[in-house]
């Protein structure tokens, strides 16, 4: 089983030829709105995946709070989340005719769910406690040092990058990065940004995924390094939370870190060739299918 502490949002999605500039006004190709946060994607591509997923985090008690949880309710146990009175959290994202993107979040009640309510019987029964940073920085703080005293694997997606204690990232058996986090971390310990330095400054396991150069990851001694998968890139929005969501699901099922790498990534490349967030995450039977068909 996996546990998730993580943000839940409601994501309005504009579709532009081009990103606005300071002061610019620009008429959207296309709006929707959708589920997202990072915490829910991720809970929500390991879930899709497969995995067995119990999801921790808090929602408001508004209209947007049914619209963030409705994907995660038809596959993970979602009666952990609590119920506040602050808003949900919401983001808008932006996303051009390249397929990039800019997103601006207000975290609502995200930045008031405790890790205190992670009940201890779920704790002891979890594979993997899932993290990211869209949460109160110290509720995550108290949560990895919970879990490291647990059975159960600590994946920290540090993201967005926020410094915590270099020993509580210590306590973490793996923490996840982009380039840009990647940078801030490698700052903040004093090394080299690459996945080996930093694991080895920070003495636990670090995976830095690298764009379409693929990904690196070095732990307890290993380094793996992969390439990207080559598609057809439509839009980038939540395929990183894609990737780390089945990585979870993967290492949950008793898949090696290098396998799991290579799962996520294809996971990941099929949700980059569809347009918004949590839709576009696939399920366990697509991803089965990509690998099957390019396998050689």
């Amino acid at each position: 089983m996996i546990i998730t502490f993580g943000s839940i949002n409601v994501d309005f999605m504009f579709q532009l030829n081009e990103m606005p500039r300071a002061g610019q006004t620009l008429l959207a190709n296309d709006f929707h709105t959708g589920a997202g946060g990072k915490g829910g994607n991720q809970a929500l591509a390991a879930a899709r995946d497969g995995a067995e997923v119990l999801m921790y985090g808090a929602v408001g008690t508004d209209a947007l709070a049914q619209i963030g949880l409705s994907n995660l309710e038809q596959v993970a146990n979602i009666t952990r989340i609590e119920r506040l009175t602050e808003p949900t959290g919401c983001a808008s994202v932006y996303t051009d005719s390249h397929g990039n993107n800019m997103i601006a979040v207000a975290s609502g009640a995200n930045l008031h769910a405790s890790s205190d309510v992670i009940e201890d019987t779920d704790l002891q029964s979890a594979n993997i406690v899932l993290m990211q940073m869209e949460n109160k920085p110290e509720e995550v703080e108290k949560l990895i040092r919970r879990t490291h005293a647990s059975k159960a694997l600590a994946i920290l997606n540090l993201a967005p990058a926020y410094r915590l204690p270099e020993d509580v990232l210590s306590l973490c058996d793996l923490i996840v990065v982009n380039e840009d986090e990647a940078e801030a971390l490698a700052t903040w310990v004093n090394c080299p940004p690459d996945a080996e330095s930093l694991s080895k400054c920070l003495n636990t396991g670090i995976l830095r995924t690298l764009g379409g150069e693929g990904a690196e990851a070095f732990m307890d001694g290993q380094f793996i390094q992969m390439k990207a998968v080559a598609v057809d890139v439509k839009d980038t929005t939540g395929a990183g939370d894609c990737f780390v969501g089945v990585l979870a699901s993967a290492l949950d099922k008793g898949m090696t870190l290098g396998q799991a790498m290579e799962r996520a990534s294809v996971a990941a490349a099929i949700a980059c060739t569809k347009t918004g967030s949590q839709q576009t995450i696939p399920m366990a039977k697509e991803t089965d299918q990509f690998i099957a068909s390019h396998r050689v």
